[in-house]
């Protein structure tokens, strides 16, 4: 499919991120920036959104024998000790275990418990700290799509997690009607993605996102929401 528009410049990757910002990036509050993190030749690297006690949330990522905690206004790695039941993981004046989906965490200002991971806010943490610079998904099928700028797109979809991969192509930008489109295809699959500019309503928590996205995989039409994660 070829996609044209008398608005369409050539600009370079680095103003499409520009774009992409300004219509796209979320108002939370970000994490500590760090370098993505590379996961261990071992088990895959696993990221929890905590939800503790009196409105206390972190972000913890577990790669091999240690873990990053992402917590407010700093980040710390500490390694995994041997010391009970669950997993712990123990520094100078940090300590976290987590067991069959709670973990409680102490620190030097006081102690959380009852910590619960949020699995949506998870996602899409692990996807932040992979380098994922956008991330959306959608119902009906279920299905996940993250693009990484100077790397790949990859959709997820179905139960069976039917994955289809391509490289990040030159997007095209057209700022009048605040679109990103982005059009791939490999041997045996052709994907065009187009993001929108607008607030859209995931149906199935009930959350509002920035961009609007439609997505024609092969012959197939999806439809969801997303956002930048940078």
């Amino acid at each position: 499919m070829s996609l044209t528009h008398p608005l369409i410049t050539t600009d370079n990757r680095a103003r499409a991120m520009a774009v992409l910002i300004l219509l796209l990036l979320a108002s939370c509050a970000r994490q500590p920036v760090l370098e993505p993190l590379e996961e261990p030749g071992g088990a895959p690297a696993q990221t929890f959104a905590w939800e503790c006690e009196r409105n206390f949330a972190f972000v913890a990522r577990e790669e091999g024998d240690a873990i990053w905690l992402f917590l407010p206004g700093h980040a710390v790695q500490i390694p995994r000790v041997e010391d009970g039941p669950g997993t712990s993981y123990q520094g100078s004046d940090i300590r976290l275990n987590h067991q069959n989906g709670q973990a409680s965490l102490e620190l030097p200002d006081g102690n959380y418990e009852h910590c619960q991971n949020n699995t949506r806010r998870a996602a899409r943490e692990h996807a932040k700290l992979n380098g994922v610079d956008f991330l959306a998904t959608g119902n009906a099928p279920d299905w996940t799509l993250e693009i990484t700028l100077d790397g790949v797109m990859r959709l997820v979809t179905g139960a069976d997690d039917t994955t289809y991969r391509f490289n990040t192509p030159e997007p095209v930008v057209i700022e009048s009607e605040q679109k990103t489109l982005y059009s791939a295809q490999t041997p045996g699959h052709q994907i065009v993605i187009e993001l929108v500019g607008s607030s859209c309503r995931d149906a199935s928590t009930n959350e509002t996102h920035e961009v609007t996205v439609n997505i024609s995989i092969n012959d197939r039409r999806l439809k969801g929401c997303g956002g930048a994660l940078h």
